[in-house]
This record gives structure tokens, sequence and C-alpha cells, in this order.
């Protein structure tokens, strides 16, 4: 079986999805089955939104990015002390 190696998803290639007539669904599997390198930051997200990128997008990119503030939970860090 070849592995095809996935390109690293980062901002800039989100744009180029979108500007080359990607439809939304599209770009989210991409997403979703991609390494990703997303810098969420505010300016970055703003800068994000000039393109036309979607809510839509801009959650899975958080919830690829984990970004649990994206409607996942994670069980990791449930606010219990360790001793």
């Amino acid at each position: 079986m070849k592995l095809e190696k996935v390109a690293t998803l980062t901002n800039d290639s989100i744009v180029e999805l979108i500007e080359a007539g990607f439809s939304e669904g599209t770009i989210v599997r991409r997403i979703e089955q991609s390494p990703v390198e997303f810098d969420l930051s505010p300016a970055k997200l703003a800068e994000l939104r000039k393109h036309r990128i979607t809510e839509k997008i801009l959650s899975a990119m958080k919830a690829a990015s984990g970004d649990t503030s994206a409607s996942q939970t994670t069980p990791n860090s449930n606010g219990t002390s360790r001793q």
C-alpha cells in the first residue's frame, strides 16, 4: 500500500482553496483529513474573514487545531486537581 504525502494545511492554503472555487464541504473535509498548522490569532481570523472564509470553515480549522471552544469536548483536564 502506497501512502501519498498530504500537504500540511495553513491559513494561506485555505484561502487558495476558496479562491480556486472549492466548495465549503470539500474544504471542511480536507481540513479534517489533513495535518494542519493554522494561525488562529484574532488578527489572522479577521484576515481570513476578509477572504470570504465561512464560519463553518473557521470552526473546522479551530477543531483541527485542537481549539476546544469549537463545540468539542476533550477528555483531558476536567478541572480536577492532582496531588
